[in-house]
């Protein structure tokens, strides 16, 4: 509507002013021309009387001169004739209205019509017509004829103009708005809407403005618009889709990478309650063992094998391929499973876990499965980087004041910090930069897919963190996961 308003108020704007130069314009040329035909009339009068004048000068004097041009004036209507006087030294009775300055060409002998200001504020046309009233002495004949009527008339005709012109604008002004709103206003509202719609991700309503002007080519445009937005968010949705399930076929790789790295300390650890269960099972098929022997046997045996089903539903939920969601994850049992899980292969490599539990162990919304691959790739990491024996220690703690790398705009914030850190071999200075690139692996051919410390980071980055890493050759490695606390989203 504002757009039709703007249109229409430019286009009445131009109409008036247009129409307010062509009134002005005729009624100048009209007022000219009255004057002009009113100082032609006088001078057509002046001339008839200019000639009984002279001869009534001739035969009467100028008393009878006088008297006759009174006598004129009962019949020339609003046109007032007078004998005056060109000299200086004359009775006011004969004086010329004009200024004597302006009546120099009347001196001159010629015919002279000017207009004049009365001092009450009329304006009249005087005509001059000189008489030559003896050998030494010039009169002439001066017709005035007030402008009052003229000026009536030039204010009537400004009247009609302006009503004329307060009538145009108007009618112009309704047609307009109503042509408008449906020319304009309706197909502007139908491209604003779906526009609206188009900018939240709608794709499924066509747009369609029927005509065959700018706004419904604006509406073809604008629909194959969205025909290409839409081919383009589901090729995009598509790609997503297929990067999701590559990373989760790659994250689902690493973790059963990681799995054949456990199952060699779980075989160990499923190999004690086998030999406690074989040597129960042969207790119990003696023939002579006492009642409370045999119940104890199979209560052990019962223990030993839920001990071991235990073992094994961990491994089979760490190697379980499942969807990604998040919810609030207590981390001191997290990491509690996970120790649990690395207990068999840090023995075997003489390693010692040392975890201790926080007071008030914070909370973050997270998926525990994805969190708890993290923590075997960087754990199993520091294992294997300590093929002598050593400690691996695992911190957790609430940090009031971080600020994530690269973002020195953004104010200190409150995060959850997971630790882990070995005292193993550590990390080339010349390789620090690397460590988080896919494929990149300083291990030995087969013992790594270089994949693990790429997913882990990508894990911490979708749940709006990041991991620092601090390593010095020959002492170890200190790697920090920070994570937003639990009810903060992304940012802390």
């Amino acid at each position: 509507m504002r757009l039709t308003l703007k249109i229409t108020i430019a286009v009445l704007l131009s109409v008036a002013l247009l129409f307010s130069l062509h009134s002005y314009l005729s009624i100048r040329r009209e007022r000219i021309q009255m004057q002009e035909r009113l100082s032609r009339d006088a001078l057509q009068l002046g001339q008839s009387l200019r000639i009984m004048v002279t001869d009534i000068w001739h035969t009467g004097g100028e008393r009878a001169v006088i008297g006759f041009l009174e006598t004129a004036n009962l019949v020339s209507g609003p046109l007032r004739v007078r004998w005056v006087w060109l000299e200086d030294q004359v009775s006011s009775r004969f004086l010329p209205r004009a200024p004597q300055q302006q009546l120099a060409p009347v001196r001159r002998g010629e015919n002279l019509s000017l207009l004049v200001e009365a001092r009450d504020g009329h304006d009249f046309l005087i005509t001059y017509l000189p008489v030559k009233a003896g050998p030494n002495r010039l009169g002439a004949i001066e017709l005035s004829e007030s402008l009052d009527e003229l000026h009536g008339y030039i204010r009537e005709s400004l009247r009609r103009s302006a009503l004329l012109l307060a009538a145009t604008v108007g009618s112009g002004l309704l047609l307009m708005l109503i042509l408008g709103s449906f020319w304009v206003n309706r197909p502007l509202r139908k491209l604003t809407e779906a526009a609206q719609r188009i900018g939240t991700g709608d794709f499924s309503t066509a747009v369609t403005v029927s005509g065959r002007d700018e706004l419904a080519e604006l509406s073809d445009t604008i629909d194959r618009m969205r025909g290409q937005l839409a081919e383009a968010r589901a090729a995009q949705q598509a790609a997503n889709d297929a990067k999701l399930e590559a990373l989760e076929k790659l994250r689902h790789t690493e973790r059963l990478a990681t799995l054949g790295r456990l199952s060699a300390g779980m075989a160990h650890e499923l190999g004690t309650p086998l030999n406690v269960i074989a040597g129960r099972a042969q207790l119990i098929a003696r023939q002579d063992l006492p009642a409370e022997d045999i119940r104890r046997s199979a209560h052990i045996i019962g223990e030993q094998t839920e001990r071991m089903t235990a073992i094994m539903r961990q491994l089979l939920d760490f190697a379980r391929r499942g969807q990604a969601r998040k919810q609030p994850v207590e981390l001191d049992g997290l990491i509690r499973g996970v120790v649990d899980l690395l207990a068999p292969t840090a023995r075997k490599q003489s390693v010692e876990i040392t975890w201790q539990p926080a007071e008030k162990p914070p909370k973050v919304d997270a998926d525990p499965g994805q969190l708890q691959q993290v923590l075997l790739n960087l754990a199993m990491n520091g294992i294997q980087a300590m093929p002598g024996g050593g400690r691996l220690d695992l911190g957790l703690e609430r940090v009031e004041k971080a600020v994530r790398p690269g973002d020195d705009a953004a104010e200190p914030g409150k995060w959850c910090r997971l630790q882990v850190e070995d005292q193993g071999q550590g990390i080339a200075a010349e390789d620090l930069p690397h460590i988080f690139d896919p494929f990149f692996t300083t291990k030995d051919v087969g013992q790594g897919t270089g994949l693990g410390l790429s997913i882990a980071y990508g894990i911490v980055e979708e749940h709006g963190g990041w991991i620092d890493v601090v390593s010095t050759p020959g002492r170890g490695s200190l790697f920090s996961i920070y994570l937003p606390l639990a009810g903060q989203g992304d940012k802390p």
